[in-house]
């Protein structure tokens, strides 16, 4: 094995999660630089971990869900909001649990501590993993030097337009279609020591965010097609010993507001909903003409 070039996968316990998981379990699953995949969540028991593959196992690729099922779900996956239940919709249940993998390392619920910290130390002690993640919490500068700089994160908006959590749902709010559009799609980079102002290594832009009955099925769609590039750049990476993407700095004269989890309250909630299909039935009309 290339030690040089292992690599990880870092991430939540999440519904969303669960449909990343399930798309690198099946690319890399056999790629022996495939080292682990990293969760922000204490050790679990086994019979939670078990629980979790059960469901994905029984209802794998089912979309309508019964409400013995989404109580199930929901015991399995607290906190479920209206984007995983439009992924789930859309899509179906994952085929994968988000730790059912033989691999899965629990780092614990604070990314920043000392246990997260040693792990990646003793990680990178003949040579720094690359690390790919998909988490909410702001990494801690320790983990780019350990790393070398060699970690990446996966942003469901485009950057620099449109930085933090729920951003593209914060955008929908300001009904500037114009800007809504610029900042749908996704974005891969480098995590650097800001808010999403990491070198940008690609990005893809949605055709038309306004095909959806909702802005949850715009963002589970944008949650999707993310994952999958993600997945696709990952595996150009890795697979080359030789080079690794530069990336391009983004212009600070673009640089967008940073959205911030907790002041996306319910109301501001209700307010994107809102403001996206308003924006939705300007543009229907605007094409009607």
């Amino acid at each position: 094995m290339n030690c040089q070039r292992a690599f990880y996968l870092l991430t939540e316990t999440s519904i969303i999660c669960s449909y990343l998981i399930s798309k690198w379990i099946k690319a890399f699953e056999s790629n022996p630089k495939f080292q682990g995949i990293l969760v922000k969540e204490e050790i679990q028991p086994t019979k939670v971990i078990q629980a979790r593959k059960s469901f994905h196992t029984r209802y794998a690729g089912q979309k309508s869900l019964s409400d013995k099922m989404y109580r199930e779900l929901m015991d399995l996956y607290p906190n479920l909001d209206r984007t995983e239940k439009a992924m789930i919709e859309r899509y179906g249940i994952s085929q994968y649990s988000t730790t059912e993998h033989p691999k899965t390392i629990f780092l614990g619920d604070n990314l920043n501590g000392v246990y997260a910290k040693n792990w990646l130390r003793e990680a990178a002690q003949y040579s720094p993993p690359l690390i790919f993640v998909c988490v909410s919490q702001i990494l801690k500068p320790w983990w780019i030097e350990i790393a070398k700089s060699q970690v990446f994160n996966c942003h469901s908006a485009i950057l620099p337009y449109a930085r933090g959590l729920y951003s593209i749902e914060n955008m929908a709010i300001f009904k500037d279609i114009d800007k809504f559009k610029q900042a749908a799609g996704i974005t891969i980079h480098y995590i650097d020591e800001g808010v999403d102002t990491g070198s940008i290594i690609r990005t893809e832009r949605i055709i038309d965010p306004f095909r959806f009955d909702s802005i949850w099925e715009l963002k589970g769609y944008t949650y999707v097609k993310e994952f999958e590039l993600y997945v696709q750049t990952t595996q150009e990476i890795v697979e080359n010993d030789e080079t690794i993407p530069a990336g391009v700095p983004p212009d600070p004269k673009f640089l967008g507001p940073n959205f911030i989890a907790k002041n996306f309250t319910q109301d501001r909630q209700r307010q994107a909903e809102e403001a996206y299909l308003l924006m939705k039935k300007h543009e229907n009309k605007l094409s009607a003409i």
